[in-house]
């Protein structure tokens, strides 16, 4: 699903406003000045947003770097 999290990483770094280099995987929310609590929030909100659809609570707590919110997405998108 490489176009799934071409998409997702693009949004996070135009919310973020870094380069899509930085957002490797294992990146997670406060490794990166950018990446504060607010942003989260507005992040994950854009993410929903593109993809039409609503994350649960119980997902949005899961979401601590890169690759959980990719992996989020393609299960959602794949379902």
């Amino acid at each position: 699903m490489e176009a799934v999290r071409d998409r997702v990483i693009g949004i996070m770094a135009e919310v973020l406003k870094v380069s899509t280099d930085v957002l490797q995987d294992d990146v997670a929310i406060g490794d990166i000045p950018e990446w504060d609590s607010l942003h989260h929030i507005q992040l994950v909100s854009a993410i929903e947003k593109a993809f039409d659809f609503r994350f649960t609570p119980d997902v949005m707590m899961d979401l601590e770097d890169v690759e959980d919110i990719v992996n989020a997405v393609e299960l959602r998108v794949n379902q």
